[in-house]
């Protein structure tokens, strides 16, 4: 398994004058809980002063979320249900129109900000507080947690859950460690297998946490299938729409899960591949004939990297996001071998030199990296923030949401579904892709560097047609009927 049962203190590579590096040795991390939790929260309603929104899947969680306070669950549309998102966004839609998208992203960015946290605490653990910090570093560099904390996806949230729940084993607490795995096994189903096994191991340990392991993989079967069974009459309506992939999906690849690794293999940061492969190096030299915290910790990683290849073999979408959690741990791995690295370099006088640029090394490839990336990344949300931000301006300039929906059935850009149904009330089936009958078309980009759909002549042949409002992102045409 992946705990180390050696004490902290004791665990490599300290130079052998006997002169103490206590950055690059092993420790019991002591941030605390209830401080990060308040600033990790606190800095996500901060950032709500820049432009934002939630991108497809929140807003049909949010959407969801006021539709179990009506009894009114529509899931027929959409993406895959997520149990977690929704018992947070059902309350939250009691505060108003306004306040729901807005605590949603909260949540998501402080689940982000925790992710950090998690990792700091994780990488301390297996290497010192340098690898802790370096860890942190990795993720806060890599350009896909920013994109999804600011667009309220829950992959932050995943890699919190996912991260703490293995430092919480090598801390030698099951216990937690299994309920944050229940809690990640809310968002993402390959978890599943991996918590089952973890189940197993737990109850060959002792026979005694059979009931409260029971209950606890018992949530996961019920909170996926049972809102899906009540909102869409459908038990398996989640996992039939994950096996309708978007056309831009790996699964539609030649080769599905050569795709799904190639895709990986550009999330990891040049530091982290470094970190890996001296991590693996200097585990083969030391021959060791057991598997410790950081070996497991990678096989866990690249177990989950191979499930999501035979998935998407098997006609699953594949989704880069997908592997993100996986990654992150790959980070921690990295950062405790590149920790290593420097702790072996740091033997001989030369060698701390060495060691030094190849911290320097290190820290300037995360930056470099960033910097190169996240630019037009958040400009992008910028931009999808004011999309969503200026279709209230259109809506009414246009005369209103009741005039819309009266004069007939919405369409618009695929990507732009959820938004368009949360903004005029509707579910998310009553949003269509293209006109029927007494039509409202909404027209828009949903990203930097997209083009405006639906085609501008979607209602051409209407002898009703009348443009209704344009605004600087929205162009709203009505094709009411006599």
């Amino acid at each position: 398994m992946l705990r180390d049962p050696r004490p902290p203190t004791l665990a490599p590579a300290l130079p052998p004058t006997g002169q103490s590096w206590r950055a690059l040795t092993p420790v019991v991390p002591r941030t605390g809980l209830w401080w990060p939790v308040l600033a990790c929260f606190a800095l996500a309603a901060v950032s709500l002063l820049e432009p934002s929104a939630p991108t497809y899947d929140p807003w049909a969680w949010i959407i969801w979320g006021r539709e179990v306070m009506h009894l009114d669950l529509d899931t027929v549309s959409g993406p895959s249900w997520k149990p977690l998102p929704v018992m947070l966004t059902a309350p939250f839609s009691l505060l108003g129109n306004d306040a729901a998208p807005a605590l949603w992203l909260v949540v998501a960015r402080a689940g982000s900000l925790g992710a950090l946290v998690v990792t700091y605490r994780l990488g301390a653990r297996l290497a010192g507080v340098a690898a802790g910090l370096l860890a942190g570093l990795l993720l806060l560099a890599s350009p896909w947690l920013v994109r999804n904390a600011l667009l309220g996806n829950s992959e932050g949230l995943l890699i919190l859950f996912v991260v703490w729940s293995v430092e919480r084993h090598v801390a030698g607490r099951e216990g937690q460690a299994f309920a944050l795995g229940i809690a990640a096994g809310m968002l993402r189903p390959e978890v599943w297998p991996f918590l089952g096994l973890y189940a197993l191991w737990l109850l060959w340990q002792d026979r005694g946490r059979l009931a409260w392991l029971a209950g606890g993989l018992a949530l996961i079967p019920l909170l996926w299938l049972l809102p899906e069974l009540w909102g869409s009459g459908d038990l398996w309506r989640a996992s039939e729409r994950a096996n309708t992939p978007n056309p831009n999906s790996a699964a539609f690849a030649d080769r599905p899960a050569v795709a799904v690794l190639g895709n990986w293999a550009l999330l990891l940061t040049p530091p982290a591949w470094i970190g890996l492969a001296a991590g693996l190096v200097l585990g083969l030299r030391a021959g060791a004939r057991r598997v410790g915290p950081a070996g497991g910790i990678a096989l866990l990683a690249v177990a989950w990297l191979v499930l999501v290849a035979v998935m998407t073999e098997a006609g699953y979408s594949g989704n880069q996001r997908y592997l993100l959690a996986p990654t992150a741990l790959l980070y921690v791995v990295g950062a405790a071998g590149l920790v290593r690295l420097a702790g072996v370099l740091m033997r001989d006088g030369p060698g701390r030199i060495a060691a030094a640029a190849l911290a320097v090394l290190a820290i300037a490839g995360s930056v470099i990296w960033a910097a190169d990336r996240m630019p037009f990344m958040l400009r992008d949300v910028r931009f999808q923030a004011r999309v969503a931000q200026n279709l209230d301006v259109a809506i009414d300039d246009a005369g209103g949401r009741a005039a819309l929906v009266r004069c007939g059935r919405p369409f618009t850009n695929r990507y732009l579904v959820q938004l368009v149904a949360w903004k005029l009330r509707l579910h998310g089936e009553q949003v269509l892709l293209q006109p029927e009958g007494r039509a409202v078309m909404l027209r828009a980009r949903h990203a930097l560097g997209a083009r405006a759909e639906p085609p501008e002549d979607s209602l051409a042949s209407a002898p009703s047609r009348r443009l209704a409002a344009k605004t600087s992102h929205w162009r709203i045409e009505t094709a009411c009927g006599g």
